[in-house]
């Protein structure tokens, strides 16, 4: 049995490989790593229809148990929703030990934009379109959906809405990061997270990448801080299974 899993999670339209070099990175330390798809993602955008935050919470809830069959311990690595649900996750799950919580998004959502959200859906849209992956390295490849249902903008809004009401009871150590040219999430998000946390908090701040932090200009700086993070939880050495 592995002393340390590590639970890799993408965002809201990604898949794993948005992750992968956090993956890739733990796994190679030896840790037993999983990265699952999330449901809905993977296909196509209308599979999103009718999932609900409760569906991703409680799918996550499912590779978290399953890993920590296999493990002492657990960490959740999370980017954008990802980090929301991994923060969520934690905060009802002993067996977590610590969450890195990349470009989380953790503030309630703006009453305007959900109004925005609910307009547009009772006057018959259902997608809005996701643009480019927020990715300034060049070279970089992200496969994400190009639309989003509005449906799952909102379910966005409501879990960020309830991990805001959990921030203050997380007591367990948590690396947050944020990137400086996030056009995605507002780097205030990170900021809230870390002034409300009880638990050690490891702050780290991105200066080149945008919102897809693992596969921009600095992944490698946060795949050694990500690295660095995890010997900090564990006295032990992480054993592959």
């Amino acid at each position: 049995m592995s002393t340390v899993g590590v639970l890799c999670l993408h965002g809201l339209g990604g898949t794993p490989h948005s992750v992968l070099p956090l993956t890739a990175a733990a796994h190679g330390a030896g840790y037993a790593t999983v990265a699952p798809m999330l449901p809905g993602h993977g296909s196509t955008p209308a599979d999103l229809y009718g999932i609900t935050w409760s569906d991703w919470v409680a799918a996550v809830t499912g590779f978290a148990d399953d890993l920590a069959r296999r493990c002492h311990d657990i960490v959740i690595v999370g980017q954008s929703m990802g980090a929301t649900l991994a923060l969520q996750v934690a905060a009802s799950h002993s067996h977590v030990r610590g969450v890195a919580a990349i470009n989380p998004l953790v503030l309630p959502p703006d009453p305007d934009a959900t109004e925005q959200l609910e307009y547009l859906l009772g006057r018959g849209r259902t997608m809005q379109p996701a643009g480019a992956p927020d990715i300034r390295d060049g070279t970089a490849h992200d496969t994400a959906y190009s639309e989003l249902p509005l449906h799952s903008l909102l379910q966005l809004g409501i879990g960020s809405a309830m991990v805001h009401e959990l921030m203050p009871a997380l007591r367990i150590p948590l690396l947050i990061v944020s990137s400086d040219h996030d056009a995605v999430v507002d780097p205030a998000n990170a900021d809230a997270l870390g002034a409300v946390a009880v638990g050690p908090v490891t702050r780290l701040r991105l200066a080149n990448s945008g919102h897809v932090a693992a596969l921009d200009l600095d992944r490698e700086q946060l795949c050694r801080e990500l690295l660095t993070w995890l010997v900090t939880l564990t006295d032990e050495s992480a054993v592959s299974v």
